[in-house]
């Protein structure tokens, strides 16, 4: 079960959200956009598709977008930052000799200069946005990573499905449908695409849509706009799949665009 004790979110400029958290665990989730997060106090045992472990303060680790992940807290809520590069950003980073969007490839990024820097500057009450993006730069630029997007490691029966959801992420789609376009049975599909990712499709389906409100919301559009747009059944639905990846209602991210951090969301449940 995903318990947030308190959560923020600052947007300084379109490409980089960032948001502020004590949290004690996540469900499997993902994110459209790259994440990197940064243990300020605790320690967590991470879960994902590509790399498991226990991640302590000072720690820096990432993921890639869409990649599934799971947390949870060895003790107490651990503190952290995060911040969601969109692909452009990243590929901002990288050097001019690539093509495309890098998969970044390092899980943890060692205990260094780049890290240090990166955790002390977020941690730095008042840090200007030009600081954090330079530390953010120089961090990504330590990882080691794949020209282009790797290949998922999962079945093609997964792997067509997961696109067909990527793309098709302002709409809801059905379990039926989805088998009908891949060209299966519904019970190989929710098998196949389960067994790749961890999660249902109707799950995956969902949090894709999240993903896309998260933007839509940055982009400054109301709450029940972005519900209908999405074709969530109305804004409690909305809500209640929102707080399902973030363990927070969308209305803290709508006023972090605005205001920043100066409101954080407490004991939200």
């Amino acid at each position: 079960m995903t318990r947030v004790d308190s959560m923020a979110f600052a947007l300084a400029r379109p490409d980089l959200l960032r948001a502020r958290a004590a949290a004690r665990s996540f469900d499997l989730h993902l994110h459209s956009t790259y994440s990197v997060v940064a243990l300020r106090s605790g320690a967590a045992e991470i879960r994902s598709r590509r790399w498991s472990g226990t991640v302590r303060a000072g720690d820096v680790f990432v993921f890639n977008p869409f990649d599934v992940h799971a947390g949870r807290s060895a003790d107490e809520a651990t503190e952290y930052e995060i911040l969601y590069p969109t692909s452009e950003f990243i590929r901002n980073c990288v050097s001019a000799e690539h093509t495309g969007v890098p998969t970044i490839r390092t899980p943890v990024v060692s205990r260094g200069i780049e890290s240090r820097d990166l955790v002390d500057v977020l941690s730095t009450p008042g840090a200007d946005d030009a600081s954090i993006e330079a530390c953010l730069r120089a961090l990504v630029q330590t990882c080691e990573f794949s020209a282009g997007s790797e290949p998922p490691a999962d079945g093609s029966v997964a792997r067509t499905a997961r696109s067909l959801i990527e793309d098709n992420c302002t709409r809801a789609i059905r379990t039926e449908d989805l088998a009908r376009e891949v060209g299966v049975h519904p019970s190989h599909l929710v098998r196949a695409f389960t067994s790749a990712t961890g999660v249902a499709p109707q799950t995956y389906a969902r949090q894709v849509r999240i993903a896309k409100a998260r933007d839509l919301i940055c982009a400054g559009l109301g709450l029940s706009e972005v519900a209908q747009a999405l074709e969530f059944c109305d804004q409690p639905h909305l809500t209640r799949e929102f707080k399902k990846v973030y363990g927070v209602p969308p209305g803290a991210l709508a006023r972090g665009v605005g205001s920043g951090y100066a409101n954080p969301v407490q004991d939200p449940a």
